[in-house]
């Protein structure tokens, strides 16, 4: 899904500055098939208005296990 979301907007030069990073970061993400800060799979999920979980990968449900501890 990563990798989608980056063709769809405009490759990784484009979705790099969209979230601050390097384009090299850009990589990684589809590489792994998840964003690594949530802040920027926030930014994807608004953009193109994809489930955030599609690309924040476990941290989601990392971040709600948390919670009903």
């Amino acid at each position: 899904m990563v990798a989608a979301a980056v063709e769809i907007a405009g490759g990784p030069t484009a979705v790099a500055r969209l979230c601050g990073v390097r384009r090299q970061s850009i990589y990684l993400w589809i590489k792994e098939w998840k964003v690594e800060r949530l802040v920027d799979a926030l930014k994807l999920s608004r953009a193109w208005r994809i489930s955030i979980e599609k690309f924040a990968g476990g941290m989601i449900d990392a971040e709600q296990s948390k919670e009903t501890k």
